[in-house]
């Protein structure tokens, strides 16, 4: 048995535990310790230390054998290492800024393709807390009128006062942080600009911070996992000491062979795949394609996909209404995609629009059909889906004077 070995068996009996071993298979001085302290069972009272030194009495190394064992019990992991009974009482429970979406104290990752509303959903949940407007989904704000800090690391703060100034928000409970000068760029990585953002914060107290965007904090790039580490790492603790929900929006890869309209996923995310990790939840907008057309205007879907905190949330529809100065949100339901419809789908379109000129009987129906290159046996099914919009005008379809006619024209049925 190696030496190691045969001292964590002594230290497991100091510890008041049974390791099960056979003294025979331990050398000397440990098997002479081992046997004492089994022997003794610590009846004497004694705490581990001094029943240690009693076995060790009148041994020449008597010190340096008992610090080696000593050693190795406090390692023993009731003495070291901290379990979660003994964490719990100092742990603060999970906190949201807006429930199943931020989370306080916590980094919170909003990515989105070019172009689709990234800064826009940012500014407007700013918009939301300052002027106590609910969150898109209706849940409450925790602290209306709370200020907002918004690192405006892409330095166009035009774009921001020109939105606000749209929305009628009040400016003056938004705060920004801009590059040091005219040619600067913010660097999260610079102690100075940290203290910054972390004098703002004690200064302020918001209750939403927004760092817009990821690619414009830092000089190092967002591919070397220890980098991005040390960014995310500084930006998770401002969030964690001042209590506060941190978005920090970030871009996509660019998507040479994928639609722009697909929806948005944890593979998309640009960079390191460590950004993902080290986000506690990870919100995705996708442009939705709703028809045969693609349409950069259309709507959007928000929804969370990674969380480590609560069930996932039902995700939002989004849509932009046409505004002076800056589009307003909506917030709905999620659209749904566009999809090529079937050939029964298209029949079933067909046949519509055929019955609205009036009622016809089947078989000319049939006939019609064929001329339009749909099967006698899609046109079943069609009429079969559109049961209670196409009807009978006889009570019994086997009647020669039977037609199929739209419900809406059939309230005096042929004869």
């Amino acid at each position: 048995m190696l030496e190691r070995m045969q001292i964590q068996a002594i230290a497991q009996v100091l510890a008041g535990n049974d390791p099960g071993i056979d003294a025979s298979a331990l050398d000397q001085p440990w098997r002479h310790v081992y046997d004492e302290l089994k022997d003794m069972g610590l009846i004497l009272g004694m705490g581990p230390e001094p029943a240690l030194y009693y076995t060790l009495r009148g041994h020449d190394d008597a010190h340096a054998i008992a610090q080696r064992i000593l050693g190795v019990l406090v390692q023993i992991p009731d003495r070291a290492y901290p379990h979660l009974a003994s964490l719990a009482a100092q742990l603060p429970p999970i906190r949201w800024l807006w429930p199943g979406w931020i989370p306080r104290g916590m980094l919170s990752l909003l990515g989105a393709s070019p172009g689709a509303g990234k800064s826009l959903v940012a500014l407007d949940l700013a918009r939301r807390i300052i002027h106590d407007a609910s969150f898109p989904d209706g849940s409450p704000i925790p602290r209306p009128g709370s200020p907002v800090i918004y690192v405006d690391a892409e330095a166009i703060p035009q774009i921001q006062n020109q939105r606000a100034v749209a929305w009628n928000m009040d400016r003056e409970r938004i705060y920004l942080m801009l590059p040091p000068d005219t040619y600067g760029m913010i660097d999260f990585g610079d102690i100075e600009h940290q203290n910054r953002l972390i004098d703002m914060c004690a200064t302020l107290e918001p209750d939403l911070i927004v760092v817009d965007s990821l690619s414009s904090i830092s000089v190092k790039g967002e591919n070397n996992v220890e980098d991005v580490r040390s960014i995310l790492g500084f930006l998770s603790a401002v969030a964690r000491e001042f209590d506060a929900g941190l978005l920090l929006v970030h871009h996509l890869r660019k998507r040479s062979k994928t639609p722009l309209m697909d929806l948005v996923t944890a593979d998309d995310f640009r960079g390191s795949s460590h950004i993902i990790a080290m986000a506690r939840s990870v919100l995705a907008l996708s442009i939705i394609q709703e028809t045969p057309e693609p349409d950069r205007n259309g709507p959007r879907r928000m929804e969370i996909i990674k969380t480590n905190l609560c069930e996932y949330p039902k995700p939002l529809g989004c849509r932009f209404q046409p505004g002076e100065g800056a589009p307003t949100l909506l917030y709905t339901d999620p659209p749904k995609p566009y999809r090529e419809p079937s050939t029964t789908e298209e029949c079933e379109a067909w046949l519509v629009d055929l019955l609205e000129e009036g009622p016809l009987k089947p078989k000319e129906i049939i006939d019609l059909a064929d001329d339009y290159g749909f099967k006698e046996g899609t046109l079943r099914n069609a009429r079969c889906n559109l049961e209670g919009i196409v009807v009978d005008t006889e009570e019994s379809n086997h009647s020669p004077y039977n037609k199929w006619a739209l419900a809406e024209d059939n309230d005096d049925p042929a004869t």
